[in-house]
């Protein structure tokens, strides 16, 4: 507990009522203008009362950092990046690094949702190994958007196990600095799609079993950034997923399971397990935005199935929905020539 000062003048009393909220400008700003009139008048009081407040102001601040929540009443683990961790409900954890399991991980099996605050967006990770490891009873992760992994060097098992989860966008995960991807994505038992386009993966050097077992697995998106060049270890990275197409019509074959087929199908003479993401508005997945486009478009969203399509380039006005506004949008394309 700070020691409490008794305000001498009207300037420490707004000293010792204000609270540290990252405003330290505004506080140098006020601190500058009392001072400098206190050396004007040379009151030797007065500017002592001002320091200390400053003092008092800097030592009663409390810094943002980022740590999971887990609260018991409702099964929950949420990310936050603030300064409020004293006053959450339940346990908070700090996040590991390295190698090493989460402080929660006791907790995975029983929890039902996890979610990201959006405070998180200004918090830098540098492991997420095992963060949603046996987390078999979630089928969604909210704000995962808010999560930067511009730092992370070991994802190692960060969804393996997510037997319930059906759908997981990390269409905006950089992995520009991992090293370690290890079981990331195995035993994810619904997944039918995986959305990797913005994946870097010229630095990782272990995808061994990185898909295994995630059997209802049929498509894997990747863009430019993806490479196995440095990959020395890639053992059953695709184990147990017979229903894996790639984007030209290769299929499963239980003598490839490494990273020899772990690229962009090239067809039968450079076959490969993934897919070329298609560009937006390429509903279809033909490789061409047309007319067809807006009728698979529009067929979707009569029936809702969502067969041979891909909703991830149908969002046209990239406004985070699929509705009437994107088949709108979409015709405009196609009669400009330019979203």
């Amino acid at each position: 507990m700070h020691a409490r000062v008794k305000p001498t003048t009207e300037a420490t009393k707004i000293f010792l009522r204000l609270r540290f909220d990252g405003i330290f400008a505004i506080f140098a700003a006020i601190i500058n203008f009392y001072y400098g009139i206190a050396m004007k008048k040379n009151n030797l009081l007065l500017r002592l009362a001002v320091l200390v407040a400053a003092v008092m102001c800097t030592l009663g601040a409390s810094a943002a950092e980022a740590y999971a929540n887990f609260t018991p009443s409702n099964l929950s683990l949420t990310f936050y990046y603030d300064d409020l961790r004293s006053t959450r409900q339940g346990t908070t954890y700090d996040l590991n690094t390295g190698s090493n399991l989460p402080g929660w991980f006791n907790w995975n099996k029983v929890i039902y949702h996890v979610a990201f605050d959006p405070s998180f967006a200004d918090a830098r990770p540098t492991s997420t190994y095992a963060w949603f490891f046996d987390m078999g009873e979630i089928v969604y992760i909210s704000g995962l958007n808010y999560l930067n992994t511009s730092e992370v060097t070991d994802m190692t098992a960060m969804f393996a196990n997510c037997t319930l989860l059906p759908s997981l966008d990390v269409s905006h995960f950089n992995t520009s600095k991992v090293i370690n991807m290890h079981s990331m994505f195995s035993a994810c038992w619904e997944l039918t799609d995986l959305d990797l386009s913005s994946f870097n993966t010229s630095n990782v050097t272990n995808m061994q079993e990185m898909f295994l077992g995630s059997s209802k697995l049929r498509t894997i998106y990747v863009g430019d950034g993806w490479s196995t060049d440095a990959v020395t270890n890639s053992t059953e990275m695709f184990f147990g997923c017979p229903r894996l197409v790639g984007g030209q019509g290769t299929t499963y074959d239980a003598n490839h399971l490494d990273k020899a087929y772990a690229h962009i199908d090239g067809g039968p003479s450079n076959p490969g397990y993934f897919t070329k993401k298609p560009d937006l508005g390429d509903v279809d997945c033909d490789n061409n935005v047309t007319i067809s486009d807006v009728t698979a478009l529009i067929d979707y969203l009569l029936s809702g199935d969502d067969s041979g399509i891909y909703l991830a380039v149908a969002d046209c006005n990239q406004d985070s929905w699929v509705s009437i506004d994107d088949v709108t949008a979409l015709i405009d394309y196609l009669l400009a020539h330019h979203w």
